[in-house]
């Protein structure tokens, strides 16, 4: 059964199975692969070269919906002769995925296998799905390659020699592509009769000068149908925010009128409690009174208390009178 290369087994091909390799990019079971010098812009067609020079380009900036032909630095080297050198009677195999990173970003990069006998650079391609412009400097680790060794049963009879043996750098397409001689009726297209789409594509194959307008025009066609799909999202989102703002305007009227409804009970509430005072004042001024009536019958029966009340009555009833007076005041104030 294909084994898995640990570590160890990544880091002692570095130099020959992996050329160009970096220590850092050695995972556990695997080998990150690093953002090479060349590339294409594939919606465009323009090539980029980037570089550790004072004068080259650092990275490249990938707008959204626009797609991206890349290279990695390190060369791969799986033919028999030098697999055989670390492994004897193996082969390998590699499967190369994009990493998280990417995948969190809203970045689209396919899976694709390294054949067994395969020796030359990796190419890849990116597109960026998500609806901000994401950027990618020279010789980031984006590309993860997982190599399987391959033991007797499983080894290929025939290795790998096909169109990109022993190239490096960036290669483009050498797909055969449609047999000469078809006719356009032969084939299948997703425009209808009359459509938008078809004129342009009209206008696309007519010929210099029109067919550069007719690029243009369907350039900008897929920008403003990106634009389109954000301001949808923003519409989305706002209609959200006005819901939510319903729903909590709704909520604090609510709480208004309870508020009020409470409110309402307040003037009621006061006056049952002045009224209670009131009658707590009243009852206390009728106790106090009683009291000080029993006290001064008790006190004409004494011919001392009498003596002295004779002298002393005529400044003690003003007192009495007076402070009587104030009482009465007081408690008028109180109920206003």
């Amino acid at each position: 059964m294909a084994k898995l290369l640990s570590d160890q087994e990544i880091r002692d091909v570095l130099g020959t199975v992996i050329q160009d390799g970096d220590l850092g990019s050695v995972r556990p079971n695997s080998y990150v692969l690093r953002l090479g010098p060349v590339g294409e812009y594939l919606t465009t067609g323009k090539e980029f070269r980037l570089g550790d020079g004072a004068k080259d380009k650092k990275g490249i900036v990938v707008p959204p919906g626009q797609s991206v032909a890349l290279t990695a630095i390190e060369t791969i080297d799986f033919r028999r002769e030098t697999v055989e050198r670390r492994f004897p009677d193996c082969d390998l195999h590699a499967l190369i995925s994009p990493t998280t990173d990417l995948q969190r970003e809203g970045v689209a990069a396919p899976t694709t296998q390294v054949d067994a006998g395969y020796q030359g650079t990796l190419n890849w391609t990116l597109t960026n799905a998500s609806s901000e412009e994401r950027r990618f400097v020279y010789k980031e680790k984006l590309f993860r390659l997982t190599i399987l060794k391959l033991a007797d049963g499983e080894r290929p009879k025939k290795l790998y020699e096909g169109a990109y043996q022993g190239k490096r750098g960036y290669v483009r397409s050498e797909r055969a592509g449609a047999p000469a001689g078809m006719r356009p009726k032969d084939w299948e297209e997703s425009t209808t009769k009359g459509g938008p789409e078809a004129l342009l594509e009209r206008l696309i194959q007519s010929g210099f000068p029109w067919n550069l307008l007719g690029t243009r025009l369907k350039a900008i066609d897929d920008q403003f149908q990106t634009v389109t799909n954000e301001y949808a999202d923003i519409r989305d989102s706002m209609g959200r925010l006005e819901g939510d703002l319903r729903e909590s305007t709704r909520r604090l009227e609510d709480d208004v009128r309870d508020i009020r409804k409470e409110l309402a009970h307040v003037p009621d509430k006061v006056r049952e409690i002045v009224k209670d005072e009131q009658h707590r004042w009243l009852g206390g001024a009728a106790g106090v009174l009683i009291g000080l009536a029993g006290v001064a019958l008790a006190a004409t029966k004494s011919p001392l208390v009498a003596q002295w009340l004779d002298t002393h009555g005529d400044w003690i009833g003003t007192g009495m009178a007076v402070t009587a007076l104030l009482g009465t005041w007081m408690l008028f104030w109180r109920r206003r």
